[in-house]
């Protein structure tokens, strides 16, 4: 289970989500918005941060990759030749 907390409560508790994370989730708000998610540690998760930095990198630029595509398609077929 998650738990919502704010910037000011994660610095002041940061030693009891260090020592209870295997258990608890967090999610850091700042002003009423998510901000940062705490999740625990295991060897081998790199590749799964590295999809979720991918996925978060194409959610923050959703709307130029979708004019991107547009133009694309809108410009018809390559003559590129393999």
């Amino acid at each position: 289970m998650s738990k919502i907390i704010t910037t000011t409560q994660a610095q002041k508790r940061m030693c009891e989500i260090a020592n209870n994370i295997e258990m608890t989730t967090y999610i850091v708000t700042n002003r009423g918005q998510g901000k940062v998610v705490m999740l625990p540690y295991f060897d081998g998760c790199q590749s799964l941060i590295e999809d979720y930095l991918e996925d978060y990198e194409i959610e923050l630029n959703k709307e130029a990759l979708k004019k991107q595509m547009q133009e694309s398609h809108d410009s018809g077929p390559s003559g590129f030749v393999i």
